[in-house]
């Protein structure tokens, strides 16, 4: 029997939490909330939509930065574990395709590596928008759709790591993951067909950003090679 992606989530909640503690896996406090940090210090009194917030972890941040913020998730262990973190907040359980919440209300929405988990991702861009006030910003953070469609580098016999193919790029499919007792399902699909969510829908690219290490740091020769992020920041047009 099929088991929901949602619920494999909340079977994988508990480790999740563990795995990220309060500062987050070593992939997001070294390549990717340094590379957030210039869009973090603009927050100062935005409303701030975290899409797929998850424990809350970067929503608590963006609040220390003076954002006004809203977290969202279909997980409710996860919006349960936000709200013990920060009682304070606004933290609500649902879906990115289908948010209760009013159009034009924030001046932000972030999708923190959130839509690769969302299985109707054009509805979930077009929520997106919806609730984006004209002239406000799209901020997502991506696995790379390069590194997405593959299931990583190819080795010689000493293991040295020799290329990572690129195979079924123009595709969309779900790939099953399992790591440390997470057990989850994402999502490849290549980055014209993202793009063509939000383009379509009025709003226009301002910023592509390929983060990696610091230049001493032990992954940067690899992430050099094949970066594992993207981070697209898109601008709502102003209504005419």
């Amino acid at each position: 029997m099929e088991v929901n992606p949602i619920d494999m989530w909340r079977q994988s909640a508990g480790a999740w939490i563990a795995d990220q503690g309060e500062e987050g896996d070593a992939s997001r406090r070294i390549i990717l909330d340094p590379a957030l940090e210039p869009f973090r210090s603009t927050l100062s009194g935005k409303r701030v939509l975290d899409l797929g917030c998850g424990e809350g972890r970067y929503a608590r941040k963006m609040k220390a930065a003076g954002a006004l913020v809203t977290g969202v998730d279909p997980v409710p262990e996860f919006i349960e574990r936000a709200r013990q973190l920060d009682p304070a907040g606004d933290y609500r359980v649902c879906r990115a395709e289908e948010l209760p919440l009013e159009a034009h209300s924030f001046d932000v929405v972030l999708s923190y590596l959130t839509l690769m988990d969302v299985e109707d991702y054009v509805r979930a861009g077009r929520e997106m928008v919806r609730v984006l006030a004209p002239g406000g910003r799209i901020l997502l953070v991506l696995i790379s759709n390069l590194t997405s469609c593959s299931e990583g580098w190819i080795k010689d016999a000493e293991g040295n790591r020799l290329f990572r193919p690129v195979d079924r790029y123009m595709e969309e499919f779900s790939m099953n993951l399992e790591w440390r007792g997470i057990r989850i399902v994402n999502y490849h699909r290549p980055l014209s067909a993202i793009l063509k969510v939000f383009l379509s829908q009025g709003c226009v690219l301002t910023d592509f950003i390929e983060p990696l290490p610091p230049a001493d740091h032990p992954w940067h020769a690899e992430e050099h090679r094949a970066p594992n992020f993207q981070i697209l920041e898109l601008m709502k047009l102003p209504l005419a």
